[in-house]
């Protein structure tokens, strides 16, 4: 599988919807995602997209990704960025990710993920990969 380097922004993951971000792609990065939770015992996130036409294939892809590595996810719908920051919050998950690519031309999509502490994802400090 090859994954584009540059899709990783400094606070999301963006690229082309279907040519940077394939099935296996986005699998990987659900299942990366997934881990990362797990590794500080969160075990439920809430998920949402915008509007773009690729989103939902990349939800559903997504999704199946994160509930296959043990995640318990509530599902928004439709929603924008400040939606699922406050449903984090409200559900009280510590785990969110919005499918979006912002202000990127429709051709593009992405994930914004946040932490516990509702932080971007990626400016955690790293974690030592577990075999396993």
């Amino acid at each position: 599988m090859h994954v584009n380097p540059e899709i990783f922004r400094g606070y999301d993951i963006r690229g082309i919807a279907e040519t940077d971000l394939t099935p296996e792609v986005t699998t990987s990065i659900a299942r990366a995602y997934a881990t990362y939770l797990s590794q500080r015992r969160i075990r439920h996130c809430v998920v949402g997209m915008d509007c773009r036409a690729s989103g939902p294939k990349l939800k559903k892809i997504f999704l199946h990704g994160l509930t296959n590595c043990g995640i318990n996810v509530i599902d928004l719908g439709l929603c924008t960025s400040p939606m699922m920051y406050f449903a984090q919050y409200h559900y009280k998950t510590n785990g969110g990710v919005i499918i979006t690519a912002s202000h990127n031309p429709a051709r593009y999509n992405g994930f914004k993920y946040k932490s516990a502490d509702g932080a971007s994802a990626n400016k955690a400090p790293p974690i030592r990969h577990i075999e396993g």
